[in-house]
């Protein structure tokens, strides 16, 4: 999850600490030194768009897919609570319609159908850091994993993917505990406070978090096996400055190998973690509320422990119970915050684009002397 954080965050700050180092060059060996009021540019744009990324590869790419991933669209009677007020406000009794919180007893639309739903149902939850919620789980989990994926890497005759898997097995509790959080009504507990037994958690995810592992490596292997099979020009890593030679089929083999990737996240990685998810849901504590509508039976699949069942949901019924609708609604909810992301990126472009240019203009030439 905070891989994403990283991903995005990462380039604005190494921008912004190589300007120590502001030159650039003509491409001629000549280097030219950047303006000093360039530094300040950088730094603004570090805490506009920080923000902003952390938002688009967190919330909208994490909390959003993730309540799409549990919301039942016929759960059993469900009373949402407005974690803000005691009771309903007079502001909101006297608001349009269109603007008050969602009722899902009251009206047969779902919230994870919707951007702007979902992020009504995180303001009425928690107010504007609802958007954030389990983000310190997330840095640890995210710090733990990688920690422990190196330290499983390092053993001989571990492969690195191996590794990863372990690392995962590991931290489950922590990654089962964000999903909680992020599911969940705001809790007075710390996220450590919140961790679910490691035994049962490892029993009841170690299938599903096998089967996720199984489809993100299969994913990362396969533009290179494709490119083999395909006899596509590669990139030879002992010869890095080599150029491949170019090829006239090269094109359509590229896009082919895009379209079958892309295919193989649709259909295999989202399948995965979205039974994942539904696992690690069925752990949540009975005493811990739902912020949407959530079947904790799962059309009856659980039994909890106290009647002689395992208290969480198989990888097959986790499956069977994610009905042809919600597949459709976790689509289109991708799709949305994919656009989104695109139409960011594209509002970013332009502004980078044209602040560097202007910066190459002011630049001034070094003297070498």
């Amino acid at each position: 999850m905070m891989s994403q954080v990283v991903t995005y965050g990462g380039p604005v700050m190494k921008r912004a600490l190589e300007m120590r180092e502001a030159y650039i060059g003509d491409g001629k060996g000549n280097m030219n030194e950047l303006p000093g009021w360039a530094w300040l540019v950088f730094f603004a744009d570090f805490l506009v768009f920080f923000p902003v990324f952390l938002y688009i590869g967190y919330t909208l790419s994490h909390i959003y897919p993730t309540l799409a991933m549990i919301e039942d669209p016929e759960p059993p009677p469900y009373e949402p609570v407005d974690l803000n007020d005691d009771t309903d406000s007079v502001a909101e009794d006297s608001a349009p319609l269109n603007d008050r919180p969602i009722k899902v007893d009251q009206e047969p639309v779902l919230v994870t159908e919707s951007l702007r739903r979902i992020n009504r149902l995180l303001l009425t939850t928690a107010g504007w850091t609802a958007n954030f919620r389990g983000l310190p789980c997330a840095f640890v989990l995210s710090l733990a994993s990688g920690t422990c994926g190196l330290i499983f890497s390092g053993i001989p005759f571990v492969p690195r993917s191996v590794g990863v898997l372990l690392a995962t097995l590991v931290t489950v509790q922590l990654s089962t505990a964000w999903t909680h959080i992020v599911i969940s009504a705001p809790s007075s507990q710390r996220f450590y406070q919140r961790l679910p037994p490691f035994g049962k958690t490892f029993e009841a995810t170690v299938v599903p978090i096998v089967a996720y592992w199984a489809a993100t490596q299969l994913v990362a292997y396969l533009p290179f096996g494709l490119s083999i099979v395909l006899g596509l020009a590669r990139w030879d890593v002992r010869n890095p400055t080599q150029v491949p030679e170019y090829q006239g089929d090269a094109v359509w083999k590229s896009l082919l190998i895009v379209i079958i990737v892309v295919a193989a996240m649709v259909f295999l990685v989202i399948p995965a973690q979205v039974v994942l998810v539904r696992v690690q849901a069925s752990l949540l504590p009975p005493d811990e509320n739902p912020i949407l509508a959530f079947d904790r039976s799962f059309a009856g699949k659980v039994e909890p422990p106290v009647v002689g069942g395992k208290g969480y949901v198989n990888f097959k019924d986790a499956w069977m119970t994610f009905s042809r609708q919600s597949w459709i609604r976790l689509y289109k909810l991708i799709g949305k915050v994919l656009l989104v992301t695109f139409c960011v990126y594209m509002v970013v472009i332009a502004i980078v684009v044209p602040e560097f240019m202007m910066m190459i203009k002011a630049s001034k030439p070094v003297d070498s002397n």
